[in-house]
């Protein structure tokens, strides 16, 4: 609220207060008079007691001075007419004014005084109205073999005791809507047959006691006990109040049915069918009924959802954690799971919507089990799983791959042979020639053929029974390089066993001198 609104609203308020005070002050000057209507009418002529009675239905009306009630005869035209000559005292809504003829005394001399005395007030039991034009609108009743409604300055339809009034009877105005304890506007429609009835005269006049209540609320009606919903009961029980409650009762109403029927709290009903029902409740008391009845909306289910095991373990698998998800085919299904041993009773207990996980099981044959529930409580057939459960299977250390044989770096030979081990025994292997793709191979060695010259890398993995594969495959590097060829060299035939092994020539004669000998000249002499 901005600064100093606050105070600009107190001070409205103020004043709007200060106005409405004013308007309810003036009220009973503006209205003294016009929300009048005649209550009661005893006939029977001058010396029968004839009386009117006129009744307020809003406070503030004794101010009646100086205004008419006129008598018609049954044709229609004016009797007589009596005009107040003075207020009354009490103006509370809901009093009376009686004006009484001079046989009033005689007819009920222990009756209340009344308000006015009119010594010509002659009201015929064999027909004719009444009315007080003062009114707004003005109102009338008529009676008997009446007929002169087109003279009258309202309406009053058929009239009241058309065959005249029963002697020792008046003609008394029945209140019966909206407020059935009250004298309201609502009371009177026009018709004369249908607003009065024959009645024992019992006249009130201004100072007699008001006997009318204060119409109560219209009656808010709230249910207390009803089913769940949904629900697999056929049977239904509903228990409800109102408030206010003093002089409520309750009208009750089931799915189709055409209209509201008497009902008391509690309220059953047997033999359901499996849908959806609709219960409607609402009081009634003197104001009427309740206009916002209270309801209840509930299905009644009685099929039973099913479970379906979404994931679960390998078979067979470890026991150190194992999960188990599943699902229903009703929305907002409970689970319920049982886990046992292979033959063993199942024991069923609640699992959380998301999945159950078990942990620290031992080596055996299990049967998992899970069950759905709905929210009527119908409980389905279970799902089930069987499976091993084998501790073995919780190794997770990858094995460690050597490499115990290969060719010499660099080889002369265009095959290279491997040889290789795990240290975990019953190890798989996966071999890797260069950039190739690992693919399975020999535990007992691989050997490749017709490789090139140059470099080639060799790498093995070993995986274990669990699966485990080593992530350091081990690997090992060569080269190869074959000589190129070349041909034999040419060798010359064989040689004759004299002939010199050394030499193709001829043989030469050597001399040789012969020791001690002398000669003529410096030439040696040499004999062969």
């Amino acid at each position: 609220m901005a600064p100093g609104g606050g105070r600009r609203w107190a001070l409205a308020s103020l004043l709007l207060a200060a106005v409405a005070g004013l308007l309810l002050a003036a009220a009973p000057a503006q209205a003294s008079f016009h929300f009048m209507k005649i209550r009661e009418v005893h006939t029977g002529g001058a010396s029968g007691g004839s009386y009117v009675e006129l009744q307020m239905w809003a406070g503030g009306q004794n101010f009646v001075s100086g205004h008419p009630i006129v008598v018609y005869n049954p044709n229609g035209t004016v009797a007589h007419t009596f005009t107040f000559s003075g207020n009354v005292a009490n103006g509370d809504n809901q009093a009376t004014i009686l004006v009484a003829g001079t046989g009033y005394a005689t007819a009920f001399p222990s009756g209340p005084t009344p308000d006015a005395v009119d010594a010509d007030l002659n009201l015929s039991s064999a027909g004719g109205a009444v009315c007080f034009t003062a009114a707004e609108p003005p109102d009338c009743v008529s009676w008997g073999n009446f007929t002169g409604a087109a003279s009258l300055p309202s309406a009053t339809g058929t009239p009241a005791s058309p065959g005249g009034v029963t002697a020792g009877k008046a003609l008394h105005r029945s209140i019966a809507a909206p407020c059935a304890t009250m004298l309201e506007p609502g009371d009177d429609t026009n018709n004369s047959a249908a607003d009065f009835s024959e009645q024992t005269p019992n006249p009130r006049a201004n100072a007699s006691a008001i006997v009318e209540t204060p119409c109560p609320s219209l009656p808010n009606t709230t249910i207390g006990t009803k089913p769940s919903n949904p629900t697999k009961s056929t049977s239904a029980s509903f228990t409800f109040t109102a408030t206010p409650s003093t002089g409520a009762s309750f009208e009750c109403k089931l799915d189709a049915e055409p209209s509201f029927t008497a009902c008391t709290s509690p309220k059953e009903y047997t033999g359901l069918s499996e849908t959806t029902h609709t219960f409607e409740v609402r009081a009634v008391n003197s104001a009427g009924p309740d206009p916002s009845p209270a309801s209840h909306q509930w299905r009644v289910d009685l099929t039973a959802p099913t479970a379906t095991i979404l994931t679960q373990p390998p078979d067979p698998s470890p026991g150190n954690s194992v999960k188990f998800t599943y699902s229903a085919n009703e929305g907002g299904s409970s689970f319920q799971c049982s886990l046992e041993l292979v033959g063993e009773a199942d024991s069923f207990s609640s699992c959380p919507l998301m999945g159950k996980t078990y942990s620290g099981l031992t080596d055996g044959e299990y049967t998992f089990k899970v069950q759905a529930k709905d929210l009527a409580g119908n409980e389905g057939t279970p799902d089930s799983f069987s499976w091993e459960v084998d501790n073995s299977l919780n190794d997770i250390t990858a094995p460690e791959t050597t490499i115990v044989g290969s060719p010499p770096n660099p080889s002369t030979s265009p095959n290279a042979s491997f040889a290789y081990s795990s240290n975990e025994a019953g190890s798989t292997f996966e071999c890797k020639l260069d950039g190739g793709a690992f693919v399975g191979c020999d535990p007992e060695g691989v050997t490749y053929f017709g490789l090139a010259n140059g470099p080639h890398s060799f790498q093995v993995r070993a995986r274990d029974s669990i699966g485990n594969l080593d992530a350091t495959p081990a690997g090992y590097s060569w080269d190869v390089a074959v000589p190129a060829f070349e041909p034999p060299p040419i060798l010359p035939p064989p040689l004759p066993e004299f002939a010199s092994a050394v030499s193709p020539t001829p043989p030469q004669t050597i001399l040789t001198a012969k020791p001690g000998a002398v000669t003529r000249d410096r030439t040696p002499t040499f004999r062969f």
